[in-house]
Parts: structure tokens; C-alpha cells; sequence
């Protein structure tokens, strides 16, 4: 039986995101004990972080293809499986090879559950509520990220397999009600040179930096925030308790900051979040101890992921101004979001082994800055 309820909809695509991202954020207070277990050292502890963005990036355009196929929940189903395959091989896996593989197939996974989970979420929603309804969609996915890190502390401390496993099952769960979503039909097929045509808008493209920005941001804090945590004495469970903090922020902040963009325009709302990221990604750079920094890494993740659903919101609005959909506008985020977050990562195992962590952060510094003024100049 089909759920027909637009609420509820809504909120089965919101688990589907939960269900993906709490795998993601998980890996934040095990990767300190993942490099003294398995020799990884910080750049392979990079590379680790960043294969997700990897099978992101390479399972954007099949996500189209699945979507313009079958249909956004046959995408948004099939990205949950993969999701629970992915999650398995952590359960599991002891092997350095098989927990890359594991990785990037939850990002694999992952983009697709969010091509078909926005492309439903955006249409049930309609233009008027569409920010409301993709904000739901990432306090989800917020949801999750609070979740997550609480879930690798546990795995730390109880074994992987137990609670991977439990994760694992929670994950088919919400499998089977994705399933009873409504079969919306196929998005026609667009030629890829049309899609890449929207690329000459500058709202499009400044839309694309936003969406990107969050994955970046994440990939460099994942790394350089848990060491530096590790670094100054924290333990696993701090470092869980700041990533969960990013997420219990974004829960309620999400679905506000996606209304205010629909009642005030899309500029305001990422300018104010941009540049309070500005200055708490500075003061974090100086700052080494233990609760403060707690502190900073929840309140800038928060900031700088509120940016993604007002700015997927532009990118879709503009694209619908030059008669595309929604399909779309995620394609064109998607192929954007992985390598960004595989380069946020990647950047910061370098630089906090070449200078720590002061370094890596205060670059990510100079790029939320380099997003104010380019939201300013071009997000109108």
C-alpha cells in the first residue's frame, strides 16, 4: 500500500537520509583509534574519509540514469541497499582495502538515495514549500549526522560488528518504507549537453558552490577536528558529542533557515550563515582546548551545512527559470558535492601532517570568506 500523506512522504525521505549519513558521520570518533589499530597515518585516514565522496561523485550520472529509468523511489531504494551493503562491510571487514571499498560504496549509495529522495520530496512539496520540504529532507540527514557519531564511540567501545550490524538492520527497516512510497513517474531523459547548458547561468553556478561548500567543509572537519580533538586529550566520546552537536543544531535550524529562504529570498539567509562560519572557523583555528572546541566544531558544522538546502533551492530555482526540473538541478549537485567532499578530506590529512590542524582549518576559513563575497555578488 502506497503512503499518500505529502507530511509523511517527506518524512520517509528524510529517513532515507538518516539512514545513509548516520554511517557517514560514525567514522569521525573511530578514526583515531582506526589509525592506531591499522597504521593509517593521517593521509590514508584522509583517503579514508574521502572515498565516500568518491563513490558520490561516481554514482551521480547512474543516479540519473536509474531516475529517468525506473523512477525516484527505484533510485532512492536502491541507494538504501547499497547504503546497507556499504555499512555491512564496517560490521565486518577488518582489512584496509575492504573498508575503503565499504566507503565508497555508502557514497554510491548515498547519492543516489538523494536524487530520488529530494526529487520526491521537491515534487509531492511543490514551488511554494520546496525549500521547506528539501530543509525536512536535511534535518534528516542532520538527524543521522547527531546519530552517527554516537554509534562510532559505541563501536569503539563494544566492537564494530554489534553495533555496524544493528545499523545495518535499522538500515533495511527504512528500506521497506521507502518501497511504499509513490511511484512517481520517470523524469524524461535530458541530453547531458543540455543539462551541462545550465552551467552558463551564474546563479546556477553560484548555487553549485553552496551545495558543494558543506561536503568540502565536512571532509576537512571529519579529519582535522577529530585529530585535533585526539590531540588535545579529548576522548572518543567528546569527539562524538561534537559531531552530534553539528547534527541536533541542523534538525531544528534546517527546516527554518528553508523557510526563511522561501519568504525572504535565497541571498539573505546564506549570507548571515556564511559569514558567522567565517569567524567561528578563525577562532577555532586559534583556539586548543578541550570544551570550547567542543563547542566550535557543533555550532560551524551547523552553520556551514545550513547553507546546503537554501542553496539547492537557487540552483533548482534557476533551473526551472530556464525550463529544466528539479531532476536536474540534484543531477548537477550531485556531480559538484563528491569531489568536494573527497577534496575537503583529502586537503586536510595533508596539510594537519604537514602543520596540524591550524593550518587545515584556517584554509577552510579562506574558502566559507571566498563564499561570502561571491553569495553577494552572484546569489540574487
Amino acid at each position: 500500500m502506497q503512503i499518500s500523506s505529502t507530511r509523511l512522504i517527506v518524512l520517509i525521505c528524510a529517513l532515507a537520509a538518516l539512514a545513509e549519513v548516520v554511517f557517514f558521520s560514525a567514522l569521525a570518533p573511530l578514526l583515531p583509534s582506526l589509525d592506531r589499530q591499522l597504521g593509517l597515518g593521517h593521509v590514508t585516514a584522509g583517503l579514508l574519509v574521502a572515498a565516500y565522496g568518491v563513490g558520490y561523485m561516481l554514482g551521480a550520472y547512474p543516479g540519473l540514469l536509474i531516475s529517468s529509468a525506473k523512477g525516484p523511489r527505484a533510485t532512492t531504494l536502491a541507494g538504501t541497499l547499497c547504503v546497507v551493503a556499504g555499512t555491512a562491510t564496517f560490521a565486518f571487514g577488518d582489512q584496509v582495502a575492504i573498508l575503503f571499498a565499504g566507503r565508497a560504496l555508502v557514497g554510491f549509495g548515498a547519492v543516489l538515495v538523494y536524487t530520488g529522495a529530494l526529487s520526491i520530496a521537491s515534487e509531492v512539496a511543490g514551488a511554494d514549500h520546496r525549500g521547506e520540504a528539501i530543509g525536512t529532507v536535511y534535518s534528516g540527514n542532520a538527524a543521522g549526522s547527531a546519530l552517527g557519531p554516537l554509534l562510532g564511540s559505541a563501536a569503539e567501545a563494544f566492537g564494530r560488528g554489534v553495533v555496524f550490524g544493528a545499523v545495518a538492520a535499522g538500515q533495511i527497516v527504512i528500506a521497506i518504507l521507502v518501497s511504499r512510497l509513490p511511484k512517481l513517474p520517470p523524469t524524461p531523459h535530458a541530453p547531458l549537453t543540455e543539462i551541462l547548458s545550465h552551467l552558463r547561468s551564474p546563479r546556477v553556478r553560484i548555487g553549485l558552490w553552496i551545495t558543494s561548500l558543506p561536503g568540502f567543509a565536512i571532509g576537512v572537519l571529519v579529519v582535522s577536528a577529530a585529530y585535533r580533538l585526539d590531540e588535545i586529550g579529548a576522548s572518543s566520546l567528546a569527539i562524538a558529542v561534537a559531531f552530534s552537536g553539528i547534527a541536533i543544531i541542523n534538525v531544528f535550524a534546517n527546516p527554518v533557515v528553508g523557510r526563511l529562504s522561501d519568504r525572504l529570498g535565497r541571498r539573505t539567509p546564506l549570507l548571515y550563515a556564511l559569514v558567522l562560519t567565517t569567524i567561528t572557523l578563525i577562532v577555532m583555528a586559534l583556539l586548543a582546548v578541550e570544551i570550547p572546541a567542543i563547542i566550535l566544531i557543533s555550532v560551524t558544522g551547523a552553520l556551514v551545512i545550513a547553507v546546503a538546502g537554501p542553496g539547492l533551492a537557487l540552483v533548482a530555482d534557476s533551473i526551472n527559470d530556464r525550463n529544466g526540473d528539479s531532476t536536474q538541478a540534484i543531477f548537477l549537485m550531485n556531480i559538484c558535492w563528491g569531489p568536494a567532499a573527497a577534496l575537503g578530506a583529502a586537503l586536510a590529512g595533508m596539510f594537519h601532517s604537514t602543520r596540524g590542524a591550524e593550518l587545515s582549518i584556517g584554509m577552510l576559513a579562506c574558502v566559507a570568506f571566498a563564499s561570502v563575497v561571491l553569495t553577494y555578488r552572484y546569489a540574487r
